[in-house]
């Protein structure tokens, strides 16, 4: 009999998901799904309630009513084992200055129970995937740019080898060159065929350049999921609900 755990049929899961404020709602009601093998960008103005939704997915923030699921585990009934199959990055993670870049990526090794024996080597593997030997091997985080502090970022959410990968708005306050890099790091990842990336971003091209697949929110609501493939007027789109303002 085989030890590997059936495929899921969604990756992702939510249904009826909200998040209340007291008075205030940040997400309602959103429902959606991501396919195993899928590559989704949450697209929206700032404030439409994506990064609110990255962190319930990510069990970071408990949400007021509906649920969640990460590999077909519930995030609010079972979060640890819904955290071994997912890894998030926030926006504008924070990391500590005063460590090493390979001091820290140890430590975070250890910290997602990555066996004993093979710290090091996917402590080696992440580093070189993500572009940092060169440039970062030996150096303290402080003295990293934003860009490279980004790719530790990323380095940090591949250790465990999750099976989905969630990124909330890894370009922000990028400049053109190392924004170029880290969409060409999120392309490796999709390409490899053995992550699920979920893309949260105010910027289309990002989400374009990346992504399969898009779920449009507005005031915490999702207006339109498109493929991108099949659907190139969703760039219309969003331009719709940009000018139309919050």
């Amino acid at each position: 009999m085989s030890d590997v755990a059936p495929q899921p049929e969604a990756a992702v899961a939510a249904e009826r998901l909200t998040k209340r404020y007291g008075s205030l709602t940040a997400i309602e009601d959103l429902t959606f799904s991501v396919a195993p093998g899928e590559v989704v960008g949450f697209l929206g103005p700032n404030g439409a309630g994506k990064s609110t939704t990255m962190r319930i997915l990510s069990g970071t923030m408990a949400g007021t009513s509906g649920c969640a699921s990460i590999w077909g585990v519930s995030v609010a009934l079972n979060p640890a084992e819904a955290k071994r199959h997912m890894a998030y990055m926030p926006e504008n993670n924070p990391l500590p200055e005063d460590l090493r870049v390979e001091e820290y990526l140890r430590l975070r090794a250890r910290l997602k129970d990555v066996e004993a024996g093979k710290v090091d080597a996917r402590v080696n593997q992440v580093m070189e995937d993500c572009d940092l030997v060169r440039r970062a091997s030996g150096r303290l985080i402080g003295q990293l740019s934003k860009g490279f502090r980004q790719r530790v970022g990323i380095a940090d959410a591949l250790l465990a080898q999750p099976k989905v990968v969630i990124l909330d708005e890894p370009t922000n306050g990028l400049d053109p060159s190392a924004r170029r890099r880290m969409l060409r790091l999120i392309r490796d990842i999709r390409d490899s065929g053995q992550m699920h990336v979920l893309l949260c971003s105010h910027l289309l091209r990002d989400v374009e350049e990346t992504c399969e697949e898009v779920l449009i929110l507005k005031q915490g609501r999702i207006v339109h999921y498109a493929n991108l493939a099949r659907e190139r007027s969703v760039n219309q789109r969003f331009v719709e609900i940009e000018t139309s303002g919050d």
